[in-house]
């Protein structure tokens, strides 16, 4: 899906106007999968301006988002802070500063490569420096059953039980799931993996994540980590799922897996930002044995909260198969093709090789 999948449009200077209660210049526009940015700019101040739906959500879960974001700045993590949360015309105006350094990946999709080596080690590096400042932000988050979920909450009850539990909270995904014959699929791509998950979870250091861990939330200044954006999707579970995410999203190149090009993906870098990950926090053993797995379920829950989102908010058949068929069932299906079986037997060779 590229920009012309783009369901919001632009962010409009009179829209701006009244969330930031001034006239504003418009720097920049930005369109993503879920909502719009604009850089603002007025004569003695700029700011970044983020819409995006309620789907369902209380406003509590943002602010939480935001009091996370601001926290980790109070500790030295470079995340650009959260300063308003304004509703307008039935949607949700988050307003944010400028984050520090360069925009290198400013236009880039998901599941797209770091450009350089330098900068796949520091954000392996950031990423657990985020993780330890998260340590002392206990607040849980509330928990809401809408909007995006980066969890492992329900790997307990298997794959089929846990599609139920979110299609009994999300009526979008229950109308979506009614006809389908969905459960034999889901439990053959994801009952093995979970379920070895659910015997290590109880042992799995758990903090708040930034869940969105890509080139295009991250600034750079030369080779430096500078800033980090958008925390829509910051949850609170297991740790090592937002390193799993992070090597999903960067390292692994779905596109293009999905098109049937299955080593679309860099095994050299997953191992260097794992690596810078545990030299800045070290992993436990437990932790180690559980990342391939994680690696290949990560998508699991956060999927289906995708889905919800396409089918619920957008109503688009073609994307809400794509998060059914492609994200959710497709992507694991891959990691027991041959393909895959190879590759976990690789990730499994970074998690042991780093230093216990």
């Amino acid at each position: 899906m590229g920009l012309t999948d783009r369901y919001w449009g632009p962010i409009e200077p009179e829209q701006a106007a009244a969330v930031l209660g001034r006239p504003v210049e418009i720097v920049s526009q930005h369109l993503r999968w879920l909502f719009a940015v604009a850089h603002c700019r007025w004569e003695d101040g700029q700011a970044i301006v983020k819409r995006q739906p309620p789907m369902g959500r209380d406003r509590e879960e943002l602010l939480w988002q935001h009091r996370l974001t601001n926290h980790l700045a109070d500790g030295g993590v470079p995340a650009a802070r959260a300063r308003d949360l304004v509703d307008l015309d039935g949607l949700w105006y988050e307003v944010f500063d400028v984050a520090a350094g360069r925009d290198v990946y400013a236009g880039v999709d998901t599941w797209e490569p770091f450009r350089s080596e330098a900068h796949v080690r520091a954000a392996g590096g950031g990423l657990a420096r985020l993780h330890e400042a998260g340590r002392s932000f206990t607040e849980p988050r509330p928990d809401l059953a809408h909007g995006f979920v980066v969890r492992l909450d329900l790997a307990a009850l298997g794959a089929v039980a846990a599609v139920e539990r979110m299609a009994a909270e999300r009526p979008a995904v229950a109308g979506y799931l009614a006809d389908a014959a969905w459960r034999e699929p889901v439990a053959a791509a994801y009952d093995e993996p979970l379920a070895r998950i659910a015997l290590l979870q109880p042992e799995l250091p758990v903090r708040p994540l930034h869940g969105d861990w890509q080139t295009n939330n991250l600034f750079f200044e030369g080779d430096e980590l500078s800033g980090i954006i958008d925390f829509h999707q910051a949850d609170r579970a297991p740790r090592v799922l937002d390193l799993a995410t992070a090597v999903e999203r960067n390292c692994f190149f779905w596109n293009r897996i999905s098109d049937g090009e299955d080593d679309a993906l860099d095994l050299h870098h997953a191992g260097l930002l794992v690596a810078a990950y545990h030299a800045a926090s070290p992993l436990s053993g437990v932790e180690r044995a559980a990342l391939p797995d994680v690696l290949a379920c990560c998508q699991f829950e956060y999927g289906i909260s995708f889905l919800d989102y396409y089918w619920g908010i957008e109503r688009d058949r073609e994307k809400a198969d794509w998060a059914w068929h492609t994200f959710v069932l497709g992507h694991a299906e891959w990691w027991q093709s041959d393909a895959g079986v190879h590759t976990r037997a690789a990730i499994e060779a970074i998690a042991a090789a780093l230093d216990g």
